[in-house]
């Protein structure tokens, strides 16, 4: 009984080292998991996602099998990030809705939401990618396009924004905002302010001309983000 009782005192320290080698592994997991998705979110918003990973190892100053081992492949590290700016507009869109100036908060929504786009080339590289077809992304955005639903009404109830559009317009002219200010931001810095203003006055409801087609469907615009076409 008394040798048990020793073996297991003797026990202690070494059971203690490795608790306490196994702390230090996650925690050196764990920042190089977020060195990595830091490093991953630098390189694709300057280079878009046809960045190599070497890059993305340099840049978060780990080996290339560090990267892998969280990341088993790029388009992994890809949705990780596209992730977070989903959430990252959810976010915003909720703040919008919370404001009692329904045209100005939709307004810099809008702002916010297109400027996003043209600071993280990868993100606006990956909209309308087979990435949208995963489940997970596709919720993620499906609830960012109904916030974006419920803020055009209140919008179009205060008058501030034509009554013939819906959310799924609004979301492929900040997306054409973007792909434009992308072409010319290198030599013309914040040039896609000047598209934003003209497609946000396109929005206002003084003298609105009749659009010439109806709104794609829920169907047409979930091909469309998922590269279907």
């Amino acid at each position: 009984m008394t040798a048990s009782i020793e073996r297991a005192k003797g026990a202690a320290p070494g059971s203690a080292r490795l608790g306490a080698t196994r702390h230090q592994l996650r925690a050196d997991a764990q920042r190089n998991h977020a060195r990595v998705l830091e490093a991953a979110r630098a390189v694709f918003a300057e280079q878009g996602i046809d960045a190599p990973m070497t890059l993305i190892a340099e840049h978060a100053g780990v080996g290339i099998g560090t990267v892998f081992r969280r990341f088993p492949t790029k388009q992994d590290l890809v949705v990780a990030l596209v992730q977070q700016r989903g959430e990252q507009l959810v976010e915003a869109a909720e703040a919008a809705l919370a404001s009692d100036k329904p045209g100005d908060a939709f307004r810099s929504f809008v702002s916010l939401a297109a400027e996003q786009q043209i600071r993280d080339r990868g993100f606006c590289d990956s909209i309308g990618t087979q990435l949208f077809a995963r489940e997970d992304l596709r919720e993620l955005f499906d609830g960012v396009r109904e916030r974006v639903g419920r803020m055009l009404d209140r919008a179009i109830e205060a008058r501030e924004v034509r009554s013939d559009i819906v959310a799924a317009d609004v979301l492929f002219v900040l997306h054409g905002v973007a792909r434009t200010g992308l072409m010319l931001e290198d030599g013309a810095p914040g040039v896609w302010r000047r598209y934003l203003g003209l497609a946000l006055d396109g929005l206002r409801p003084e003298a609105a001309t009749a659009l010439p087609r109806k709104a794609p469907t829920k169907r047409q615009v979930d091909n469309a983000a998922c590269g279907g076409g």
